[in-house]
């Protein structure tokens, strides 16, 4: 798992790099433009999940500029130093009014994100087991309080 320290900014610059790689420069831009420290994190949740599934360039893709996105909207706040109410306000930016979509297809936005951030959040709690071994317990205080 790739830490911190001086001596590793050029490290996270090529682990940024290989994430992005065969996706459009706008994502490699969006790692660059939040902290480092939740850049490394979505590197090292990337990485892991390359090692877990077989990660499809669109869902690579979806996880960058998902978790850039709620880095960005919580002024980079380290991910796990973030609550609850973070992540419903930040999901709740998806949510349109009956005029703006009048089919409610936001609601298969939100949806998706939340199982995304979800999986995210189990595994930044527990990246040493394995994705089905990986408790909600902990995420109760995230998601459910």
């Amino acid at each position: 798992m790739l830490t911190l320290s001086p001596s590793t900014s050029s490290l996270l610059d090529r682990k940024i790099e290989e994430t992005a790689a065969g996706l459009q420069t706008s994502y490699l831009n969006h790692l660059r433009s939040i902290n480092k420290s939740n850049a490394a994190t979505i590197v090292n949740y990337i990485t892991a999940m390359r090692s877990e599934i077989n990660l499809s360039d669109y869902y690579r893709r979806d996880i960058i500029e998902l978790l850039c996105k709620f880095s960005n909207y919580n002024n980079n706040k380290n991910f796990k130093e973030l609550a609850r109410h973070s992540v419903i306000s930040f999901l709740e930016t998806y949510r349109k009014t009956e005029t703006q979509d009048s089919l409610h297809k936001w609601i298969g936005t939100y949806n998706l994100f939340r199982i995304y951030l979800l999986r995210f959040f189990k595994w930044l709690y527990s990246p040493e087991l394995e994705p089905g071994k990986r408790p909600k317990r902990q995420l109760w205080k995230i998601f459910l309080s």
